[in-house]
């Protein structure tokens, strides 16, 4: 029964801080990144299911500086263990590097992160061309020594004021794959993806909203070399807000996707059609006392994720997941040394998770799960604002160690 009370007094606090969502704008993550169709994610997918506490690790190891976030210029990296043999990694290096007085640009976009079809890597590197005083033309590609797996990146961005803009973007993932590829596979039916984003900036550097849409049409691919033919299409979007009120900084954010693929697998014993259909929400929100001297915050999250079907030739299993996790989290923050500071934040989840393959291990769990997690957070350079945080984890559900946790944070 207390943990029934627990779960309902945080679905009221969640309502309530999403209800604080207003028109200034946030720190984004990287869920406002352009995600485009992957061959890799679409015909192997992910090679492992999920542990219990996959997700409360994800949560502890989340980017904790709000600057660089996904729309500047620095470097942002987050990396974790998350077990015994597996790394949880999510970096990115963005630089515009302006020349003939800011009308030009060359951009160089180093990302290397994970999402639910597994580890991905792209090194962006592109050109902008500025149209007047308010907008800009971007040619971008990430580029491989094999030309079949190149993708180019078209966008456009308009600056409706200095704080605030739209951006679209079509991306041409395996552009040249049929032409170039020295394998048997072909597209059927070429993939595109389309990236759409709103960002408004607050009163500071750390307030404002981001809105960001990402779609990726039907496409088909017949791979000879994993003996099947995959159509894949999915919808991804997501909202960061952050603003300040009074003595408050308040943070929300929510993200979703929905993907359907359908599988037909060239094996005496398939049927004819094998789908896969996935649908994720994630929401996140956060209260922090700023007049305080220790800083207090409280924050709730929540995951939905329902994945069944096919999983792809790395699992090569079907199966059904089915996650529910809400959590609880609070901090206070100590000023160890003017350039050093020490936030123990205590994490508590209740997920309730049904997980079942043919072939593979089934998983079922219902109670708490918890984590204390100790982040020291170092200033390296007061003029750069560079950030580093060592952040080791420890079970509460649990005798054990939870994790160690590297961050960088440096705005360049």
């Amino acid at each position: 029964m207390n943990n029934i009370n627990l779960l309902a007094a945080g679905y009221r606090w969640m309502a309530i801080l999403l209800a604080m969502v207003t028109t200034t704008t946030a720190v984004a993550s990287t869920a406002h990144l352009p995600q485009p169709w992957r061959a890799d994610a679409v015909v192997l997918g992910r090679d492992e299911a999920y542990n219990t506490e996959r997700f409360l690790h994800e949560l502890t190891f989340r980017h904790r500086q709000a600057l660089p976030s996904a729309t500047d210029n620095g470097i942002r990296g987050t990396g974790g263990s998350v077990s015994s043999r597996r790394l949880y990694f999510d970096f990115r290096f963005r630089q515009d590097f302006d020349f003939i007085e800011g009308n030009n640009g060359f951009l160089l976009d180093i990302q290397r992160g994970e999402d639910l079809d597994g580890a991905y890597q792209r090194q962006l590197v592109g050109f902008r061309q500025n149209l007047g005083e308010r907008t800009e033309l971007w040619l971008q590609g990430d580029v491989f020594s094999d030309k079949a797996e190149s993708d180019i990146y078209l966008s456009a961005r308009h600056h409706l004021t200095d704080r605030s803009w739209l951006h679209a973007s079509l991306i041409l993932p395996d552009y040249y794959f049929n032409d170039k590829t020295d394998s048997s596979d072909r597209f059927a039916k070429a993939p595109r993806s389309w990236f759409l984003q709103g960002h408004r900036q607050g009163e500071t550097a750390t307030e404002g909203t981001t809105v960001s849409i990402n779609l990726s049409p039907d496409a088909r691919l017949v791979s000879q070399q994993q003996a099947l033919t995959v159509s894949s299409e999915s919808q991804r979007a997501a909202i960061t807000h952050r603003q300040r009120s009074g003595d408050w900084l308040l943070g929300v954010h929510l993200e979703g996707e929905r993907t359907r693929r359908n599988y037909w697998l060239q094996e005496p014993d398939a049927e004819a059609a094998t789908a896969f259909d996935r649908n994720h929400v994630q929401a996140r929100g956060t209260a922090t006392l700023t007049s305080h001297q220790l800083s207090p915050t409280a924050g709730l999250a929540w995951l939905h994720l329902d994945e069944t079907g096919f999983f792809g030739r790395e699992l090569n299993d079907q199966g059904k997941i089915r996650r529910r996790e809400p959590t609880v989290f609070g901090e206070v923050t100590f000023n160890l040394t003017p350039s050093t500071t020490l936030s123990p934040g205590v994490y508590l989840s209740a997920p309730n998770i049904r997980q079942s393959f043919e072939q593979g291990k089934d998983r079922r769990h219902t109670g708490l799960t918890g984590k204390l997690a100790l982040p020291i957070a170092t200033r390296l350079s007061a003029t750069d604002q560079a950030v580093l945080t060592l952040n080791p984890t420890f079970y509460l559900h649990k005798v054990g160690f939870g994790g160690g946790n590297l961050q960088l944070h440096w705005p360049l």
